[in-house]
């Protein structure tokens, strides 16, 4: 019984949440802090920005590697590598309409990759 009220209660969250982004937009410009290691933002927010000046993009190789890059309207730059299979899977979930989180150690191997798609997220222009 306890499990069931668990599992009502969870698909009560879940939808309420989801509601709640209904409709929203959320632009992210990209943001990197070389102190803290991290680099983040939307990549259609990225794409559509007029200060052709930022970038944010992963790519990976066959041979199981990952890269992501970001530059920030000011021309503040980052990137890491990671061979973590995990972390590569990530970054193949990426799309052009998607938000980026990363973050990386002082040797420049990613630490951490985020990728989270959604209707809410800015989307890519011509």
């Amino acid at each position: 019984m306890k499990k069931t009220g668990m599992m009502w209660g969870l698909c009560v969250a879940m939808g309420l949440s989801a509601i709640s982004f209904a409709g929203e937009r959320f632009s992210s410009s990209v943001f990197v802090n070389t102190t803290t290691r991290a680099f983040s933002g939307n990549l259609g927010t990225a794409r559509n920005s007029s200060d052709g000046v930022q970038y944010l993009w992963c790519s990976t190789v066959s041979t199981g590697a990952g890269f992501c890059y970001a530059k920030d309207a000011s021309g503040v730059a980052a990137s890491c590598s990671t061979s973590d299979a995990e972390m590569v899977a990530t970054i193949r979930a990426l799309n052009s309409d998607s938000n980026l989180q990363v973050s990386y150690d002082s040797t420049g191997t990613c630490t951490f990759i985020w990728v989270s798609t959604g209707s809410h997220f800015e989307t890519k222009g011509p």
